[in-house]
């Protein structure tokens, strides 16, 4: 059983048209519901676009499903379910059909994967992560708890996304941590069993 990363994968025109866009959104959105023509059973899966444009997949990693597709103006919003990373070799593909190109988020917290290639942040934002956590859960020691516990109580209960690493400061602020980078800011952590994940962009 894989991991399953989540890729958000934004397609756009350079030229900031859409004429293309829309008709590789009105391609894409059929095969998030597309039934298998033998059994008649629902199949998501990414291959299912490949091999109706004919495009073999015997070379290709497709190992992942189509979770949603959103057209959004300027830009289509296809969101994937991939076993363990991406599939960039068939993003490359789904462009080039459309002349489009693409940026593309993903996560996958068990492989500690993330990556945003949208370096100007035009369509996603997210450079650091910490992840969802309950206090109860962390195990810690009574002393910690008594010394710190309110404030991470504060930060328990959902996951975090940070846009920069002032937006990281701010929210640890309150622990006094005299960290100035992020591998500074993680030992402080390791007490908790929390960690801060910055997002590479290749």
């Amino acid at each position: 059983m894989p991991n399953w990363c989540i890729n958000s994968v934004a397609f756009y025109q350079e030229d900031g048209g859409n004429a293309m866009l829309e008709a590789f959104y009105a391609d894409i959105e059929k095969y998030q519901d597309y039934k298998d023509p033998e059994t008649g059973e629902p199949c998501d899966w990414v291959g299912n676009w490949l091999e109706s444009n004919r495009i073999n997949v015997d070379n290709l990693y497709t190992r992942g499903y189509f979770v949603d597709c959103e057209f959004d103006g300027d830009h289509v919003r296809v969101d994937m379910e991939v076993a363990w990373s991406t599939m960039t070799a068939v993003y490359d593909l789904m462009a080039n059909k459309y002349d489009l190109v693409y940026v593309y988020i993903a996560e996958e917290a068990g492989c500690e994967f993330y990556v945003n290639t949208d370096i100007e942040g035009r369509f996603f934002t997210t450079r650091y992560i910490c992840h969802y956590f309950d206090v109860e859960d962390l195990r810690l020691d009574s002393s910690i708890i008594a010394e710190y516990g309110e404030r991470l109580e504060k930060l328990s209960g959902e996951t975090h996304y940070f846009v920069d690493w002032e937006a990281v400061v701010q929210t640890f602020k309150p622990f006094q941590f005299q960290a100035k980078e992020l591998s500074e800011l993680n030992k402080c952590l390791e007490m908790f069993n929390i960690t801060v994940y910055e997002y590479d962009n290749e």
